[in-house]
C-alpha cells in the first residue's frame, strides 16, 4: 500500500487546503525517516503501532504533527465484534441472595431493608441510572386481585423477589408519613423526596450502593469476578423485562427471574 496517497485521498474529515499539506507534509516526513519501503511493506496497524512507538522513544520529532495520520490509520483498521459477556450467573446470584435475605425470619433492620430495596430496584430499572437519586413518586404500589401490583418508573416489577423487597421498603416509606412514626424516626427521613435518603435526608454518598453490596456478602467468587453496582446494572441491562400487570401475591415462591 502507499499510506500517503491514501491519506491524500482520505476524506473522512475535512481539513483547509493549507492544513491538510501541513498534514501530508508531517505523514511524508515520518515515513522518510521510518523507510518509506518499509512502510509501505507494512498493514495499516502495524505502521499505525510502529509510529507510535517511534514517537515513545523520541526518534521522532515532537513538534511532527502526524495525530491526523496516525487516527486516519487506525479508521483503516478492521474492528473485531467484541464479544458480549454472559452475565446470567451475576444475575441468578444477585437475585438468589435478594430473595434469601428478604425472606429471611426475625427481625430486619431499617439499613437492610434500604439496601435489599436499593438492589432491588437498580436490578428493575437499570436503565434509570442509580436509585440514590430516585424521587419517592418512582415507586407505587397498588392492591390489585388479593395481591398488590409494585410499579417502578410506571413499569410493572414482574420479578418476585425485587417487587417484594420494594413492598416492604415502600411500607416503611408510608409509616413515615404518619405523625407518630415520623416522631419515632428521624423526620428527615420521613420528609425527604427522595426514596432512598440519607439520615440527613440527603442523596446518600456515591458509594453507598457498593455498601449495600458487601453488607449482604454479594461478592460472588471473588477470584474470578468482584461484583460493583455498575457490574450489575449491566448484567440487568441485557435482559429487557416485559411490562406485565401480574399482581405480586405473597403467599407464592418470590425468585426466579423475568422471562
Amino acid at each position: 500500500m502507499d499510506p500517503i496517497q491514501e491519506f491524500a485521498a482520505f476524506n473522512g474529515k475535512t481539513y483547509a487546503a493549507a492544513t491538510r499539506r501541513v498534514y501530508l507534509a508531517a505523514a511524508k516526513k515520518a515515513l522518510k525517516l521510518l523507510g518509506q519501503d518499509l512502510a509501505e511493506a507494512l498493514s495499516h496497524q502495524e505502521l499505525r503501532d510502529l509510529l507510535r512507538e517511534n514517537l515513545a522513544q523520541k526518534r521522532l520529532p515532537k513538534s511532527l504533527k502526524i495525530g491526523p495520520f496516525l487516527a486516519f490509520l487506525t479508521s483503516q483498521i478492521p474492528q473485531i465484534p467484541v464479544e458480549i459477556p454472559s452475565y446470567e450467573p451475576i444475575r441468578y446470584l444477585v437475585l438468589e441472595r435478594i430473595e434469601n435475605e428478604t425472606k429471611s425470619g426475625g427481625r430486619t433492620s431499617i439499613q437492610k431493608r434500604r439496601d435489599l430495596a436499593m438492589l432491588a430496584g437498580l436490578c428493575a430499572s437499570p436503565q434509570m441510572g442509580s436509585p440514590r437519586h430516585w424521587p419517592k413518586k418512582a415507586l407505587t404500589v397498588t392492591s390489585q386481585g388479593g395481591g398488590y401490583a409494585v410499579k417502578l418508573w410506571e413499569r410493572t416489577v414482574t420479578t418476585p423477589c425485587l417487587a417484594l423487597a420494594l413492598l416492604y421498603w415502600n411500607t416503611w416509606r408510608q409509616r413515615l408519613d404518619r405523625p407518630d412514626q415520623s416522631r419515632i424516626y428521624r423526620k428527615d427521613w420521613a420528609y425527604s423526596d427522595l426514596l432512598f435518603p440519607d439520615s440527613r435526608g440527603r442523596v446518600m454518598k456515591k458509594w453507598a450502593m457498593h455498601d449495600a453490596l458487601r453488607r449482604l456478602a454479594i461478592k460472588g467468587e471473588e477470584r474470578v469476578v468482584r461484583l460493583t453496582p455498575e457490574l450489575v446494572r449491566q448484567a440487568f441491562l441485557q435482559t429487557a423485562a416485559p411490562d406485565q400487570s401480574k399482581p405480586l401475591g405473597l403467599g407464592g415462591r418470590d425468585g426466579g427471574g423475568d422471562s
